[in-house]
């Protein structure tokens, strides 16, 4: 009688690993193999303009997507993602940088990015993106953490995956980093009156080792050679002087002065709750760069969640971007989207730039679970 027990008993303790060891494989097969759009498709090689001359740029930056199969802050942040791109009614959406929080296991990274590209595609509207120093982290090729010497890898793998929507507008560049790329805004004649400059902000430095240190890289030499190139290339398309933002998520050098020395300017609230501005600790020139050709006039970034105002230093605004994922870590800011005006036929900063801020309508959670 008793060996009877012990045998039903072993044999339901079988019977509940095997099925918990079913679900869980199941889970995970699902996270490792998903659906998307794969290879290249034609897409747009510029933004038309509306006949008011004013284009309308929503940018959400700091996702932090997980794609983690019992996430209820995905959810939200995808919610709000949908949300801002209806109420906003923009020309094209700026993603600028950390969209998902390179988690390394069973694809979760590359799944929660294809759930954001799904929704540009549904709402059949652009974007742009630009990457974030989370988003590359991590290689599925090496299942690692990337190092210096392959410090683009994580990054080139995000970029092949989104090659199949037609919506997303970002190139690869052939630069430092990923996704260095201009996209021309177009008059309805055909003709560039703006251009709309991405680049990849890099990651963290690294040490004598290959290390990765607690300080950012920022923007490189070589890329403020890239930038002036572009700028160049982008006033002969349009065959005269014209004005462009830049968007990327690491700000520049000069945001930590204009943050510590200049005011704040626009109609919405400025959020400034961090103790510092988390920019490049050296000098790239890159602005000084930036100031000598005369074409940029409006930066916006992301990366520091609690920061979010518009300062203008010196002849350009700089702007941090309000946070948009609920699961960025240590977020005080309330949740929201920074919409940007772009008047191209203005010809004062004031009156070329209006930017706005809106926010959830739903309940979401306060405070990111990690």
């Amino acid at each position: 009688m008793k060996a009877s027990k012990k045998k039903i008993a072993i044999i339901s303790v079988v019977a509940i690993a095997c099925i918990a060891f079913i679900i869980v494989a199941s889970i995970l097969i699902s996270y490792a193999v998903f659906p998307y759009k794969k290879g290249e498709v034609e897409k747009a090689n510029a933004i038309e303009l509306q006949e008011n001359g004013v284009l309308r740029v929503l940018q959400l930056t700091d996702l932090h997507l997980t794609a983690i199969p019992w996430s209820k802050q995905d959810k939200q942040t995808i919610k709000w993602v949908k949300q801002a791109v209806k109420y906003s009614r923009a020309d094209v959406v700026a993603v600028t940088g950390d969209a998902v929080g390179s988690l390394n296991p069973f694809r979760m990274r590359d799944k929660a990015l294809i759930e954001l590209a799904e929704v540009f595609e549904e709402a059949e509207v652009y974007w742009m993106y630009t990457f974030g120093n989370h988003d590359g982290e991590w290689s599925q090729a090496t299942g690692k953490e990337v190092k210096e010497h392959n410090q683009n890898q994580g990054k080139e793998e995000l970029y092949d995956l989104l090659k199949g929507y037609k919506y997303l507008l970002m190139q690869k560049g052939d630069t430092d980093g990923v996704g260095n790329y201009v996209e021309d805004v177009v008059d309805g004649d055909g003709n560039v009156v703006y251009g709309l400059v991405n680049m990849d902000s890099q990651a963290r430095n690294f040490d004598e080792n290959g290390e990765k240190m607690s300080t950012y890289r920022g923007l490189t030499e070589n890329q403020t050679v890239w930038y002036e190139r572009e700028i160049k290339a982008l006033e002969e398309r349009a065959g005269k002087s014209v004005r462009s933002s830049l968007f990327m998520h690491v700000p520049l050098y000069e945001f930590t002065d204009a943050w510590l020395n200049n005011k704040h300017v626009g109609d919405f609230p400025a959020i400034n709750t961090e103790g510092q501005c988390y920019a490049p600790d050296k000098n790239s020139g890159f602005y000084q760069k930036m100031k000598e050709l005369g074409s940029t006039d409006f930066v916006t970034v992301g990366h520091d969640h609690d920061f979010n105002w518009l300062i203008k230093y010196e002849d350009v605004y700089f702007s941090y971007g309000r946070v948009s994922g609920v699961n960025a870590w240590q977020r005080r800011a309330p949740l929201g989207a920074t919409v940007i005006d772009i008047n191209v036929n203005a010809d004062s900063l004031a009156s070329r730039y209006k930017v706005s801020v809106i926010e959830p309508s739903f309940v979401y959670d306060e405070y990111a679970w990690w």
